[in-house]
C-alpha cells in the first residue's frame, strides 16, 4: 500500500511517500481502506519530531473509509461498512497512520458512519470534535447561559468549539484570535482580550478552552468569574507560563488539562459517546462545520508547510483514494 512514511524527524519534506507492507488487525482492532485522512497542527509536531515517537512512522490521527478486516474479538462491525476512527490512543503504544491506504484503529476508537456520510467531511471533524465535546462537557461542565471564552479561534479546534458551545447552548460565545473567523459562530469576537470584561459586565467568563498556551493563556486564566474553569487542551504556542496555585485558591477557578492521546484507552466509554454524538449533530445539520479543504496524499508536505506558517484553512483533508 502507499503511505507517507517520516523516516527522521525534520522539516515538511520529511514525509515520503513510500510502498509500504498492509497491515493486518490484532485483538480488538480493525483496519480501516481510508478514503480520507484529517490534518492537523499536531501532525506538524510529530513530523518534527517534538514528541520523540520512535521511527520510521505514518502521522494522521483521524481518518473515514470503509473497514477492510475485523480482528479477533470484535464486534459491532462488518467489511465494507462506513466507518470514522480516531488514531490517537498512544496509551495503548504507538498508533497513527492515518497518512496511508490501510490504517489500523481500535473498536472502541471507532464508530460507525451513516450510509449516505459525507467521508471527507466527517474526516475532517473527529479529532477536534471529540476533543471540543469532553472540554466543554465532561471537563468544564457546561451549563446552559455559560459565559465561553475559547482561545485560537479561527483554528479548527477552536471553531468547532465555539460551534458546539453555541449549539448547547452558551450564554455569551466569545472568540479570541488575531485573524478573521467565521464571525456567525461567536457572541463577540476579539483580538484583545482586556475588551471581554466590559462584554461581561465586569463578571468575568465562566469557561476558558485554551489550545493555545503562553501570555494569552495567564491572561484568559485572570477573565475567569469566580467558580470558572480553564481547560487546557493544547499548547500551540509552545510557552507554558506558570499560573499560581494560590490565585486558584484565592479566587475560587479551576485550571484542568486534557490530552486525549494519553488516555483515550482509559475511558474508551467516554470516547465512544463524544464520537457518536459528533458524527450525529453533523449528520444532521445542527452541527454546521464548513467543507474542509481536500487535497491529494501526494501534497501533504504543502499543507504541513501552511499549518506551520499558520496560513492554512481551518481544516484540510487528505484524499487517499
Amino acid at each position: 500500500m502507499r503511505a507517507l512514511v517520516v523516516k527522521e524527524p525534520g522539516p515538511p519534506e520529511s514525509l515520503r511517500l513510500t510502498e509500504t507492507a498492509t497491515p493486518s488487525p490484532g485483538p480488538g482492532e480493525l483496519t480501516i481502506d481510508v478514503a480520507y485522512a484529517g490534518v492537523g497542527f499536531v501532525d506538524t509536531l510529530f513530523r518534527s519530531g517534538a514528541f520523540d515517537l520512535p521511527t520510521p512512522f505514518t502521522p494522521g490521527i483521524e481518518v473515514t473509509g470503509h473497514v477492510r478486516e475485523i480482528g479477533p474479538g470484535v464486534t459491532g462491525f462488518e467489511p465494507g461498512q462506513p466507518v470514522g476512527a480516531l488514531l490517537n490512543d498512544f496509551g495503548r503504544g504507538m498508533r497513527a497512520g492515518g497518512y496511508a491506504e490501510v490504517a489500523v484503529a481500535h473498536a472502541t476508537m471507532t464508530t460507525r458512519l451513516p450510509g449516505d456520510a459525507d467521508l471527507a467531511r466527517m474526516a475532517a471533524v473527529l479529532i477536534n470534535g471529540v476533543t471540543a465535546w469532553l472540554a466543554l462537557h465532561d471537563l468544564a461542565r457546561l451549563r446552559v447561559g455559560d459565559d465561553v471564552l475559547v482561545l485560537g479561534a479561527s483554528g479548527g479546534l477552536g471553531g468547532i468549539t465555539g460551534r458546539l458551545a453555541a449549539v448547547h447552548p452558551a450564554g455569551r460565545v466569545i472568540g479570541s484570535s488575531r485573524r478573521p473567523s467565521d464571525a456567525p459562530t461567536w457572541t463577540h469576537l476579539v483580538t484583545d482580550l482586556d475588551t471581554v470584561p466590559d462584554l461581561t459586565g465586569g463578571r468575568g467568563v465562566d469557561i476558558v478552552i485554551d489550545p493555545v498556551g503562553g501570555d494569552l493563556r495567564t491572561r484568559a486564566y485572570d477573565l475567569l468569574a469566580p467558580f470558572g474553569r480553564l481547560v487546557v487542551v493544547g499548547n500551540a504556542s509552545g510557552q507554558d507560563h506558570p499560573v499560581s496555585a494560590d490565585s486558584a485558591w484565592l479566587n475560587t477557578r479551576q485550571i484542568l488539562g486534557f490530552s486525549l492521546g494519553g488516555v483515550a484507552h482509559l475511558i474508551p466509554d467516554r470516547v465512544g459517546t463524544a464520537l457518536s454524538a459528533i458524527v450525529d449533530l453533523v449528520h444532521r445539520g445542527v452541527l454546521r462545520e464548513p467543507a474542509p479543504a481536500v487535497v491529494p496524499l501526494d501534497q501533504a508536505t504543502e499543507v504541513h508547510q501552511a499549518l506551520e506558517t499558520r496560513t492554512a484553512p481551518p481544516k484540510t483533508v487528505l484524499a487517499i483514494r
